[in-house]
């Protein structure tokens, strides 16, 4: 399984419950292990089971978070600061960022997926998401792989 959120790839089938949700092992809930973004577990939720036999021709619900990347497939990524200035790239992942950093992100749109443009490095790195200009410290930019 794919994080959206993150970017970071783990087996779904190995992952237990947090001991400390209420839920135990009746939880719906798969959560990524690097920074803790939870999705719907569709083979335990009873409701995705329902839509299932009201609409059986529907197949399954489409998400992106079950695309898995083959194991061996390069992969043409860099940190944000190897992009020049003026071009547009999209995130791939963030590499060893803690997961209250990624949460403060998201809210800003930065997501694995999210377009996003370079617009100046000095005095501070400053990047474009949508309408939206961010300045962000060299640190986290160096943490922020991109699709070449």
């Amino acid at each position: 399984m794919l994080c959206q959120l993150c970017g970071y790839e783990f087996e779904a089938t190995n992952m237990a419950c947090h001991t400390e949700c209420p839920m135990g092992s009746h939880c719906n809930l798969i959560c990524c292990p690097n920074c803790g973004y939870q999705v719907v577990n569709e083979s335990k939720s009873f409701l995705v089971q329902l839509l299932h036999r009201l609409w059986p021709s529907s197949g399954t619900i489409k998400n992106s978070n079950h695309q898995r990347r083959p194991k061996n497939a390069r992969r043409n990524t860099v940190p944000l600061t190897h992009i020049p200035i003026g071009q547009e790239v999209e995130i791939d992942s963030f590499m060893d960022m803690p997961p209250d950093r990624l949460t403060r992100l998201s809210l800003f749109g930065l997501t694995a997926g999210t377009l996003i443009e370079v617009l100046q490095r000095y005095p501070s790195p400053v990047i474009r998401i949508d309408q939206t200009e961010l300045a962000i410290a060299k640190e986290i930019l160096e943490q922020i792989w991109v699709k070449l």
